[in-house]
């Protein structure tokens, strides 16, 4: 049996947004699940440098226990100040298991070199777990509360088709993916990595989907 090595962080806060581009008034509504520029943004934060996108790759697994919308206000600046009231969507006690394909950054997470955060910089979060575990190759696994690429998900999975800003450049040129996101448990009759110490469910194991960022940056 093949193992890969890899660092497993798990992320743990009160309250998360991932916000919808484009809406601007009235109300912000959030993704259910972070998207994979977020994520980037998050590595970098903890190692403190800019990488190159295709210096890693990254699986996750992303929970929360309840939404629900919170009042905030803009304060508008022009010939007289004004505040502009809307409606935030947030979600509540998220759970965010990440994992990297660079287990030799696992000092990096344990001594982060910015303020742990997910989503909005006001987001303060906490690692519950940072270490180093082995994953082990199996004909067949399972997924649920994950991302895959659109293209590779199956036509029997249940699934919510998403298109996610998969990386952001230094000039802020944005590249947009077709994600699936997975809710609920589901076989995945695949060959896959799989995690040997998360739950199982129906006697397979948990799969971990390598995802990446499209090569070099900008």
């Amino acid at each position: 049996m093949s193992a890969q090595l890899a660092l497993r962080v798990v992320v743990e806060g009160p309250v998360t947004s991932f916000r919808y581009p484009y809406f601007i008034q009235g109300v912000q509504p959030t993704y259910d699940v972070p998207p994979p520029a977020t994520l980037y943004g998050h590595v970098c934060s903890a190692l403190g440098d800019l990488l190159p996108p295709d210096s890693f790759r990254l699986a996750l697994h992303f929970t929360f226990a309840t939404r629900f919308y919170d009042y905030e206000h803009i304060h508008l600046f022009g010939r007289e100040s004004k505040l502009s009231p809307f409606q935030r969507e947030l979600l509540f006690r998220p759970r965010l298991t990440l994992y990297l394909d660079r287990p030799d950054w696992l000092g990096a997470f344990r001594q982060p070199r910015y303020v742990v955060t997910l989503g909005r910089s006001q987001d303060l979060m906490t690692y519950r777990e940072v270490r180093v575990v082995e994953l082990q190759a199996q004909d067949s696994a399972y997924v649920e509360h994950t991302l895959l690429p659109l293209e590779t998900a199956r036509s029997s999975l249940s699934l919510s088709a998403l298109a996610l800003p998969r990386y952001v450049s230094p000039r802020r040129r944005v590249r947009w993916a077709q994600y699936a996101h997975i809710r609920q448990p589901q076989a995945w009759d695949q060959p896959s990595w799989v995690d040997p110490e998360a739950p199982h469910w129906r006697g397979r194991g948990r799969a971990v989907y390598w995802l990446d960022f499209g090569g070099a940056g900008e």
